[in-house]
């Protein structure tokens, strides 16, 4: 009998390991698929299941490392990734195409474009559509880092903590006369896909009352996550899609956090079928929407529109926006000015610096016909995604939401406005020896976005010249042409003068400032 045991137990083990090594390669398989689906957020828990058991099995511990710098906005320690290069770019054919994805979600588009031009040089087989990809992402880098160069006379913040959070927050709308917000959010941990109405006043100073659920209006998934608000009667418009796409509207009951059930706007209007984010003027009698026109996997969003006729009630039917504000990749978040003469939407093509941007085009009033989309620039826009663009009745502030790097969570409100700039010149001068400082770069950085930065190249006599926001504070910084980085002390302007004013100030640089 002990013979048939001792026979038995090395047999039994070798099943076992063989079972155990098909349900590893199982998992492996699959967390690949879904990694080169790039639904990186998905692979990391599947490639971490396999650590778990076999922390050595394959390349796990690399791919879950792209995985997390991907996926995770706030994870930015590429420390662990890099350790793998002298590995990985013998073994991974793809190496230099993920070290450029991930230097670019950090906004190091000069080293992204180094990384992806290396890829696209290597003798290893590649696909024509990984190749199309890696010359996408050198054009994002090129603009991006163009854009970022010179940003728009806007500026920035972040709502506070208490309004954003690490969950996601879409579709803010802004009643200015009565100082409040509605947006969406999924806070509800058990049910992380459901979307509630969240409403809070602004009390001033940056300040916001705690939000509070709006209950009778329902809950929304993250691809109908939109509301719009009619100023003129205060009606709240969503889409159901599980209605086929029709929209509903609520109503303020003058209650405070408030509005009645949602019932159906228009029988009329049932064909649009609206497929994501939409848009309805102060008469209600023109929509614009996003439609699928592509396939359930291959999504491909355009922007169409439909009219009311004033004498039957009718809705035409719905048609294509333009031809030069749809592209062949998405559009969607449409906003109308007013006067209905500017559009806003956001397009993940046109001259976009990576992932969705927001786009303006305007109405010429003689041919009726739309201009060629424009990029608001940085930092509206970013290498990231940006929806939910709108203005407030000022027409020179208004909200947007991003997911960008540095937000609290997943997206996130920002409220923006427009800002005036004044010049400001000086010399960058050696604290020691009085020489000028050459081959080098001032940066003048908001402390309260240090994303956003203006800079100026250094001459021969250390003379800089740039235009800057006219009231900030600013980190100061100077970058010389090999890598390394002086902070100098922080810079107020205060422009008291008017933007006509041009400050001198100049700049003394020590040893000890520099890292």
């Amino acid at each position: 009998m002990n013979q048939h045991r001792n026979f038995i137990f090395p047999i039994l083990i070798l099943i076992c390991g063989e079972i155990f090594g098909q349900n590893l390669y199982k998992s492996y398989a699959e967390a690949e698929e879904i990694f080169y689906d790039e639904q990186f957020g998905k692979a990391l828990p599947v490639y971490a299941s396999i650590a778990k058991v076999d922390s050595t099995y394959k390349d796990v511990r690399y791919k879950m490392e792209i995985c997390r710098l991907l996926s995770d906005r706030q994870y930015t320690d590429t420390s662990i990734f890099n350790a793998y290069e002298e590995e990985m770019q013998v073994k991974d054919k793809f190496y230099y195409y993920w070290k450029g994805r991930v230097q670019f979600k950090g906004y190091q588009f000069e080293e992204a474009i180094q990384s992806l031009q290396v890829f696209l040089r290597s003798s290893t087989g590649k696909s024509e559509i990984i190749i199309e990809e890696a010359r996408r992402w050198i054009d994002w880098s090129k603009r991006a880092k163009a854009f970022m160069d010179d940003p728009e006379y806007y500026e920035i913040h972040l709502l506070e903590t208490g309004i954003n959070s690490v969950y996601a927050e879409l579709s803010p709308v802004f009643f200015t006369d009565k100082e409040e917000l509605l947006f969406l959010s999924n806070r509800d941990v058990l049910s992380p896909n459901k979307f509630d109405v969240y409403h809070t006043i602004h009390e001033g100073s940056r300040k916001w009352s705690p939000p509070v659920i709006v209950g009778n209006i329902g809950t929304f998934t993250r691809d109908n996550s939109n509301i719009e608000v009619v100023d003129k009667d205060g009606r709240l418009f969503q889409f159901k899609a599980d209605k086929g796409g029709d929209l509903f509207f609520s109503e303020p009951t003058g209650s405070k956090n408030d509005w009645s059930v949602p019932v159906e706007f228009d029988s009329k209007i049932s064909s649009t079928h609206l497929s994501s984010h939409f848009f309805i003027n102060e008469h209600e009698d023109r929509i614009i929407f996003a439609k699928n026109v592509g396939s359930k996997k291959d999504k491909n969003l355009d922007l169409f529109q439909s009219f009311k006729a004033p004498d039957t009630g009718n809705w035409s039917k719905p048609a294509p926006f333009a031809s030069n504000i749809n592209s062949e990749y998405n559009e969607d978040s449409p906003y109308l000015s007013p006067d209905e003469a500017k559009l806003y939407f956001a397009s993940d093509g046109h001259e976009t610096m990576g992932g969705y941007d927001i786009f303006i085009s305007g109405l010429d009033p003689e041919t009726l016909t739309w201009s060629a989309p424009e990029n608001l620039g940085f930092p509206i826009n970013s290498p990231d995604d940006e929806l939910h663009f709108k203005l407030n009745s000022d027409l020179v502030s208004g909200y947007f939401t991003s997911n960008r790097l540095n937000t609290i969570g997943d997206y996130d409100i920002f409220f923006f406005w427009e800002i005036h700039t004044v010049k400001i010149k000086g010399r960058v001068i050696e604290g020691t020896t009085g020489a000028p400082i050459t081959n080098a770069r001032i940066f003048f950085r908001p402390l309260a976005y240090t994303d956003l930065y203006y800079f100026s190249i250094l001459d021969e006599e250390g003379q800089y010249q740039t235009s800057v926001t006219a009231e900030d504070i600013f980190k100061v910084e100077i970058k010389k042409d090999d890598g390394t980085v002086t902070a100098l002390e922080q810079f107020e302007i205060h422009a008291t003068g008017g933007t006509n004013t041009t400050y001198i100030k100049d700049f003394f640089v020590r040893p000890s400032d520099s890292h």
